[in-house]
């Protein structure tokens, strides 16, 4: 475990977490990204819990997702990834697992993996203008968005705050350019990567 850098990307819908992930797996040769909306549990699971008044499942609460076979195939991945050549100057460098999802701090075996930890936040208007552009399976019903969904992030972005094992958890206004979020985030995961390379004692 010592050789691997678990990155976990987090935050409210639409706020940029997949992008982010893809874009620093595109650009560290030795990283894999696992993203938590693969392990959403089939719409017809009775395990899900049904919304009467919208005639709609809650998609945007834990168990609507299969997190147990999510943290097996992270400890997979740890377990069988080959290790990369590493870049730049560094004669050893770890490698790199980003782990994305909107709930991923909400399970503790998967939670306490992560090495870093980041929560990409939008306020209520600019959240809803990105969602309104999407298409979910299943999709939005009028309402899901002011009943379920902006609730359901401000419960588990409170969680999160009051929580003292997930205070290292560095919180990221999405409004801010891509270009600024990226470079925020890989400058910490350059700087951890490499187990000795001088250039980590320096600001990045």
């Amino acid at each position: 475990m010592s050789d691997w850098l678990i990155v976990g990307i987090s935050g409210v819908t639409c706020s940029g977490k997949t992008t982010l992930s893809k874009e620093i797996n595109a650009k560290l040769t030795n990283s894999v990204v696992i993203s938590q909306d693969d392990y959403f549990l089939p719409t017809d699971s009775p395990r899900h819990t049904f919304i009467p008044e919208l005639n709609h499942i809650n998609m945007d609460i834990i168990s609507s997702l299969d997190m147990e076979k999510m943290h097996n195939d992270i400890l997979q991945v740890i377990q069988d990834f080959e290790t990369g050549n590493g870049d730049g100057n560094c004669r050893t460098t770890r490698r790199v697992l980003i782990v994305e999802g909107f709930l991923i701090f909400s399970y503790k075996p998967i939670s306490d993996l992560t090495n870093l930890k980041y929560f990409i936040t939008l306020d209520k208007d600019e959240c809803w203008k990105r969602r309104e552009l999407r298409t979910y399976l299943p999709p939005d019903v009028p309402g899901y968005y002011e009943k379920i969904v902006w609730p359901e992030f401000l419960k588990h972005k409170s969680e999160i705050i009051n929580d003292s094992s997930l205070s290292e958890v560095k919180f990221i206004d999405g409004s801010r350019s891509k270009k600024d979020i990226f470079d925020e985030v890989y400058s910490a995961i350059k700087c951890l990567m490499c187990k000795e390379c001088s250039e980590c004692t320096q600001s990045l």
